[in-house]
């Protein structure tokens, strides 16, 4: 996507391992807009269970900034080793391309991964039952099975098992 000068964009944030926490906590503090995507899974031991937060990717974080807000950003977050690039340029995520992976996020019932394979176009989609009810979104074929997913630019695509008999093609 070409970014927008004017206007914040959603960038993509490298960030140094185990560090994804403290780099949202230091960014809240700044007032910088940040998305940190977390899932609250349960966990099994022998003796217990508990909740715990898990990153949904790794080492990467999503800041929305104008363009030439990035360079003090990461001058101020040490923490922050780069910003995603795509094409030479800053890699940026749409807007409604955030939200629905916000909301995959959040609302999702099984399992969330981010791939960096693209995928061919395919039927776009709006999911008609489930946590995910109302999304509108791509339908791919991924390993012989159907599943949704919403590109984030240049980080790939966040994909996500659903019955196929709750959505319906647009």
């Amino acid at each position: 996507m070409t970014q927008n000068s004017t206007g914040p964009c959603w960038y993509v944030g490298c960030v140094r391992s185990c560090q994804e926490k403290r780099v949202a906590e230091a960014l809240a503090r700044k007032g910088v807009e940040h998305y940190l995507p977390v899932r609250r899974e349960v966990h099994r031991w022998s003796d217990r269970r508990k909740v715990v937060e898990c990153l949904v990717i790794p080492r990467f974080i999503f800041i929305r900034c104008k363009d030439a807000e990035r360079a003090s950003i990461l001058a101020g977050e040490q923490r922050i080793l780069r910003f995603l690039f795509s094409d030479g340029k800053a890699a940026v995520v749409r807007d409604s391309e955030m939200e629905t992976f916000r909301q995959m996020v959040e609302r999702g019932g099984s399992k969330l991964t981010v791939s960096d394979v693209p995928l061919a176009p395919g039927d776009r989609v709006r999911v008609m039952d489930g946590p995910l009810t109302g999304l509108e979104c791509e339908l791919v074929s991924v390993g012989g099975g159907r599943c949704l997913a919403v590109r984030l630019g240049a980080l790939g695509t966040a994909v996500m098992d659903l019955d196929i008999q709750t959505v319906e093609k647009l």
